[in-house]
């Protein structure tokens, strides 16, 4: 059977390549990552608006409201993720939408920078994790599952 390939693709490191599909791998960055929401998440439903880096924090009581209600639920992803950790390889459906959930919000984001202008280069690099990186976590989630024998 001919394998046709355009090149090495992010799934081709070492980790990505073992027997287990990269799965103590993907365990390890996912418990990382899990801290960047759970962080920002709790700075802005604690702090309000003041967290943004490079903002001044004075909005509008509706926007104070909001900022902290949306971060609130930002920093519940990160327990969301890491509930996912032991049986990474049998938890398809959690890593699928919480990731497509960040990538979501990865996308209202280009939407504001587009409407707004650039945002904080903080802010430009967690645009870059939501819509670059949570495709790549799917992908090896994916293929720790199918080196497991599940789906």
């Amino acid at each position: 059977m001919i394998r046709w390939s355009a090149g090495p693709s992010l799934c081709d490191g070492p980790a990505m390549t073992s027997p287990d599909g990269g799965r103590r791998g993907l365990q390890i960055t996912l418990t990382a990552l899990a801290a960047i929401p759970l962080a920002s998440g709790l700075a802005g439903a604690l702090r309000g608006p003041a967290s943004l880096p490079g903002g001044s924090g004075v909005v509008s009581a509706d926007v104070e409201s909001e900022y902290r209600y949306t971060h609130a639920i930002y920093a519940a992803v990160a327990p969301l993720i890491w509930s996912a950790v032991p049986g990474i390889e049998r938890r398809s459906t959690l890593v699928r939408a919480v990731s497509g959930a960040l990538f979501l919000g990865g996308a209202a984001r280009v939407l504001a920078w587009r409407s707004a202008g650039r945002p904080h280069p903080a802010l430009v690099g967690a645009t870059a994790l939501e819509l670059l990186g949570t495709p790549v976590l799917v992908a090896w989630q994916r293929r720790v599952a199918t080196a497991a024998g599940e789906r």
